[in-house]
C-alpha cells in the first residue's frame, strides 16, 4: 500500500462543541475517496453506539501518505 491515501479522523464532542476527543484509533485507510465516504456513516454510527445520546460525533476526510520501510518505527 503505497502512495496518497485516504483517512478518515472522528472526534466525540460535548454538546457546545468546547471539548472535544479524539477517537481515531482505526488506522485503516482507503484509496480513493468514494470508498472512505461509504465507510464514513458506519464508522461513526459504530462510535456513537458506545457514546452518551448528547454526543456529537463528527468526521473529515484528510490525504495522508501510506506509511513504508522509511517511516520510523515509532509511527
Amino acid at each position: 500500500m503505497n502512495g496518497v491515501l485516504i483517512a478518515l479522523p472522528l472526534v466525540a464532542c460535548q454538546p457546545n462543541l468546547l471539548i472535544c476527543e479524539d477517537l481515531s484509533a482505526s488506522r485503516e485507510y482507503w484509496e480513493d475517496m468514494d470508498a472512505c465516504q461509504i465507510a464514513r456513516e458506519p464508522e461513526m454510527d459504530r462510535a456513537r453506539d458506545n457514546l452518551p445520546d448528547e454526543t456529537v460525533v463528527m468526521s473529515s476526510f484528510r490525504y495522508t501518505i501510506a506509511p513504508d520501510a522509511r517511516t520510523a518505527p515509532i509511527f
